[in-house]
């Protein structure tokens, strides 16, 4: 945010003066002995009162103007971040006026899982901490900081307006102004090294020569032929099945290009707890990391999820693809999201299927897979369309491996070889 756009946003407020000898009433009182005094002529005390309110009076009129002209900002080098590396902050106030400020603190609220080693203080809201900056500021002259922030854990942080206080040169009058930031850093997720990825029967990789249609191109129909049980009904050329008096399906061109989908399923997570955010937060280091490995050897990668994220509160939805911009949206979107959801998996599905391309490869991860998701999910299987459950945790048994194909993610090593494991 530039110097002028917080000039535009600010707020000013006077804080209670420093003591009670400078509240109105305290005056109100003063000046009642003064005129007692002088009625009395005692010229000492005159004087001393005197000097009392030629003090206050030039106090309150410095503290008016003290932070006029005074412009706050924050510079963040680096917005974008993976766990482990840090961005310096430049905090910068300018004092653009003919007086002085003989004193002047910049307040900056960090959020507590970037700032554990700058600062123990706790901050006014929960889950910040408070880092504090003084200094004397000359005329038409600027004072600056820096300090570093370390990303340890993904999430979207919001970054919290800048406060700065100053006042008069006694303190007795001090005011304050809040300068509102659109600052934030995003931390992506862990991306674990996966060696292998494995299901050669189901997930072929890349273009190959083939003698079997692994895949059908439904964008590509290269014929028809007559219906057979085992045909999709949304195969079925329903012009031409009239015209010859029998059902007729589409043939399609073959392909055995691998195109996949990761579906997060938010509600399939322990509601509270560390060891549901435990197994959430790997979750969505595995989905980080299969979209890692499969977009780098050229496999189209979309990514579902009923979950929000947590600057939209929208849900995820991002088409296949698989260029470098695709794995950083894709990053990005788990960067932000949140366990939380507004649509349960079941119908959060049922809606985003009718937009996947027949022979997507879905993959499913959760903890357990809501129960509701597992008939539509063997729907989606028996339909001809590869699908794999990925299962973080330690249960035994998480749902759905009796009849879909699944594999079992207990930490992150397991994502060096995934291997799935036939049902039942």
């Amino acid at each position: 945010m530039n110097p002028s756009a917080a000039a535009e946003e600010r707020r000013s407020f006077a804080s209670p003066p420093s003591g009670y000898l400078l509240h109105k009433a305290s005056l109100f009182i003063l000046a009642g002995m003064l005129f007692l005094a002088a009625w009395k002529g005692q010229v000492g005390i005159v004087i001393l009162l005197g000097l009392v309110f030629s003090a206050a009076g030039l106090a309150g009129l410095w503290s008016r103007v003290a932070l006029a002209g005074v412009h706050a900002r924050r510079i963040v080098r680096d917005r974008r971040l993976f766990p482990g590396e840090s961005t310096e902050v430049i905090l910068e106030i300018f004092n653009r006026k003919p007086l002085p400020l003989a004193w002047v603190k910049v307040e900056d609220e960090i959020p507590e899982k970037l700032g554990r080693e700058i600062s123990s203080i706790p901050g006014r809201r929960p889950g910040f901490r408070l880092l504090s900056r003084s200094a004397s500021i000359l005329w038409y002259r600027k004072a600056s900081w820096k300090y570093r922030l370390q990303a340890e854990r993904r999430g979207y942080y919001r970054l919290a307006p800048l406060t700065v206080e100053s006042g008069d040169i006694f303190g007795f009058y001090p005011r304050w102004a809040s300068f509102p930031s659109a600052d934030s850093i995003l931390v992506y997720p862990r991306i674990f090294p996966i060696e292998q990825l494995e299901v050669p029967s189901l997930y072929p990789m890349g273009e190959a020569k083939t003698s079997r249609r692994i895949f059908q191109d439904p964008t590509r129909a290269i014929g028809l032929r007559d219906y057979r049980p085992q045909d999709s009904l949304k195969h079925i050329h329903w012009k031409a099945s009239a015209r010859r008096q029998q059902l007729q399906v589409k043939i399609f061109e073959p392909t055995t290009t691998l195109k996949v989908s990761l579906f997060l399923a938010a509600d399939g997570f322990p509601a509270d707890g560390p060891r549901g955010e435990e197994e959430f937060e790997l979750a969505v280091s595995a989905a980080a990391s299969i979209a890692h490995h499969l977009i780098d050897r050229g496999a189209p990668v979309g990514l579902i999820s009923n979950a929000r994220m947590e600057d939209s509160g929208q849900a995820i939805q991002i088409p296949a693809g698989g260029s470098d911009d695709q794995l950083m949206e894709i990053l990005e979107a788990l960067a932000k999201v949140t366990p939380r959801f507004k649509d349960p998996a079941e119908a959060f599905w049922q809606r985003e299927s009718k937009s996947l391309p027949s022979g997507t490869t879905l993959m499913v991860i959760a903890s357990r897979v809501p129960e509701p998701l597992l008939w539509p999910l063997r729907e989606w299987k028996e339909n001809g369309s590869p699908l794999l459950l990925l299962l973080t945790g330690d249960r035994q048994e998480s749902g759905g491996e009796e009849f879909l194909p699944s594999c079992s993610i207990r930490n992150p090593g397991s994502l060096l070889k995934i291997n799935p494991e036939a049902p039942g």
